[in-house]
């Protein structure tokens, strides 16, 4: 999806930023800092001291206190399951910066979009087992040993059948319709209706989603061997819980970016590391993804370019089912 930021970069100057690293940086005086391009919402600087071969990440909330409580807690309670980063630091009192934020060790590696668009063509297709191995785990964290029951309160419950409803006024009323125009918004229902007990059914089985898993949060990087792997999940405050296919339909909304032999492989990663994934997974998980596109096509905000690319995928939905 075309980056559009949700909320504007929060600017800390010098003296603020090692105020609020005061408890990381221990008195370092030679240290840089930059900000990182890629986030939507919220603000995250890079920051390197001087005789370290390690960096550290400051991740600023523009979203407030609720992204950041549920991050927060997710980054502790997932440290020894999954690539997270290594959280240092959590500041919600307002003493030290107007925001809340987290300071975590930098994860080394670029993002899987960057990696598709720059590194060598072979380097794409070596992750696809990797990613399926990576999903699975994360589909079978256990819930109710690693968080208490406040935090498992705090995360949304993604029921397909309540996302459907509203999915459907979406396009019988809502702003989505205006934009989709009548006969796409009709066609995209009838295909959901005609599939109503297939999608219902994912309700059956609710895991840990992580919300965004997609090419902008997976972070890779090459070993030793030339053999790339997975070297970082990050962003996870949009972290719910529901069917694992949420998250496979937002690795693979576009669809033409991985090959047969990819979705292949992925499957048997997936399978290895003790998941199953359902009959038909790649369809139908870009089906329960169409939603999201909807939901996007039905926000206040004019975003031109952004909503053609929600048409077009949605097309290339439809045409998969049709």
């Amino acid at each position: 999806m075309t980056d559009t930021r949700c909320h504007p970069l929060i600017e800390l100057d010098r003296a603020r930023i090692r105020e609020m690293l005061l408890p990381v940086l221990n008195g370092a005086e030679q240290w840089e800092v930059a900000p990182v391009e890629g986030g939507l919402a919220n603000t995250i600087y890079r920051i390197r001291i001087e005789g370290e071969r390690r960096a550290y990440a400051l991740r600023v909330y523009a979203a407030g206190q609720a992204a950041f409580e549920r991050e927060r807690r997710l980054l502790y309670a997932l440290n020894t399951k999954l690539p997270v980063p290594e959280l240092l630091f959590a500041d919600a009192s307002g003493l030290r910066c107007a925001y809340p934020y987290l300071v975590y060790r930098w994860i080394e590696g670029v993002t899987l979009n960057d990696c598709r668009r720059q590194m060598p063509p072979e380097a794409l297709p070596e992750l696809a087992k990797p990613l399926g191995v990576l999903l699975a785990k994360l589909a079978r964290v256990p819930l109710e040993e690693i968080l208490d029951e406040e935090v498992r309160a705090s995360l949304p419950a993604l029921k397909v059948e309540s996302m459907l409803a509203i999915n459907d006024e979406r396009l019988r009323c809502g702003l989505a319709r205006g934009r989709m125009g009548s006969a796409l918004a009709d066609e995209l229902r009838r295909q959901l209706e005609a599939r109503v007990a297939l999608l219902t059914a994912l309700d059956s089985f609710a895991h840990l989603v992580h919300g965004d898993f997609g090419g902008r949060n997976i972070l890779v990087a090459p070993q030793r061997d030339g053999d790339w792997r997975i070297s970082g999940l990050i962003d996870w405050e949009a972290a719910s819980t529901g069917s694992t296919l949420w998250d496979v339909g937002s690795l693979f909304r576009y669809g033409r970016r991985y090959s047969e032999n990819f979705c292949k492989d992925f499957e048997n990663g997936y399978a290895e590391a003790g998941g199953a994934l359902p009959w038909d997974w790649r369809r139908t998980a870009r089906l329960l993804d169409s939603m999201r596109l909807v939901e996007i096509l039905d926000g206040e905000r004019e975003l031109p370019v952004v909503f053609a690319e929600c048409l077009e995928l949605i097309e290339a939905v439809i045409s998969e089912w049709a």
